[in-house]
């Protein structure tokens, strides 16, 4: 990958999740508005989750298989833009729910795609992850903190206006990024079913997912959260700049430490900071003390993905490198999503935030047990 091609490759990158920064911290918010039960509201975002589950490794497959990445992607994001003009033109929650499955089955499997193209650019030196990935953190940055102004002056109803502009600007960038250099064969479907089987791979993600239930869970309220306690669309996203602001400085500081870290063992101590942020969160009502609070999000998240990624490159082989991501997105964000997003609706409904928060504690202390069982199995050779 040239220079010219790697910049590119970074703008993409801000680009699109400059497109969560609108959908993430204010679609909840907009679906209230429109009327939506907290559980409705949690079944409207799932759907993104669940269109993960069914489709991304197949996605992925697909491009291991076509041995291309960037046109299926230019596919995604150009069909995405087209459909993203026509979601809220439906009112009811089962016509919302149609439109949304359709968006969500393009634009959902589009982060795996990109990581696919990080991991190429970076599979010599995979610590210089963090130094691609922090661009996404930086365009979600500036969109939820701009965004935060011009939805609070205009109206979030206005937001869907946004999202069509920044996925049409993603799909620019897009066209001069290299794609993703295959050595191996394609992969038959055998070798794909046996991947996703293989006992190493299979633990690994479903640990993986535990953790990551809890971050979409909060991922995709905090923002009803905070409105709940009399915070002001400005708040929050004053609370996801916070957020991401930490994520940007802790990609940044992963990127240069270049340590050799073992990714699995650290996994450990970043559950048990998922933990103690749950803990806070649970008893902590000001909203002035839930902004500090928001600092743990971008190093919990920052640590969780760059370790996550380093050990995926090391388990899983070359041939299935699109597979791999799309495997993983498809359990921690796409199982994950649906249990963090149906179950975090319902769980606000009937029992309030405290038990919301306990909740994701406890999956915190599961994972923290899960990734324990499997540093003594790999010391074991199992």
């Amino acid at each position: 990958m040239t220079f010219l091609q790697s910049i590119y490759l970074k703008c993409l990158i801000g680009f699109y999740y400059a497109v969560n920064g609108v959908i993430l911290p204010y679609f909840p918010i907009l679906f209230q508005k429109q009327g939506f039960h907290y559980w409705q509201i949690g079944v409207l975002l799932a759907m993104g989750a669940v269109v993960n589950t069914l489709t991304q490794s197949l996605w992925g497959y697909f491009c291991d298989k076509l041995q291309t990445v960037k046109k299926i992607m230019l596919m995604q994001l150009f069909i995405s833009a087209v459909l993203s003009l026509l979601i809220f033109r439906f009112h009811s929650f089962l016509g919302l729910l149609i439109a949304l499955t359709v968006f969500f089955t393009f634009y959902r499997p589009l982060p795996s795609l990109i990581d696919t193209l990080i991991v190429n650019a970076v599979k010599d030196n995979p610590s210089q992850y963090g130094s691609y990935r922090m661009f996404g953190s930086l365009g979600f940055l500036v969109s939820v903190f701009c965004s935060g102004f011009v939805l609070n002056s205009l109206g979030v109803n206005n937001g869907p206006y946004l999202v069509t502009a920044l996925i049409a600007l993603t799909f620019l960038c897009a066209l001069p990024v290299g794609d993703a250099k295959y050595i191996c064969t394609p992969p038959s479907f055998q070798k794909f079913m046996a991947l996703a089987k293989k006992p190493q791979i299979f633990n690994f993600l479903i640990v993986a997912t535990l953790l990551g239930t809890t971050q979409v869970a909060n991922d995709n309220f905090i923002s009803i959260h905070l409105q709940n306690l009399g915070g002001s669309i400005r708040e929050t996203g004053l609370a996801w700049a916070i957020g991401v602001s930490s994520e940007v400085l802790a990609f940044i500081v992963l990127s240069r430490l270049r340590m050799n870290l073992d990714s699995l063992v650290f996994l450990r101590y970043i559950a048990c900071l998922y933990g103690l942020r749950w803990l806070l969160m649970a008893f902590i009502s000001n909203i002035k003390v839930i902004l500090v609070i928001q600092v743990m999000h971008g190093i919990c998240f920052a640590l969780f993905i760059s370790m996550v990624m380093q050990h995926l490159l090391k388990i899983v082989p070359d041939e299935f490198r699109a597979t791999g991501q799309g495997l993983f997105y498809m359990s921690v964000f796409g199982v994950g999503g649906i249990m963090g997003m149906t179950g975090g609706g319902l769980l606000l409904d009937h029992f309030g935030a405290k038990s919301f928060y306990l909740t994701c504690l406890f999956f915190s202390i599961f994972a923290l047990v899960g990734f324990s069982r499997q540093v003594k199995a790999e010391a074991k050779g199992i």
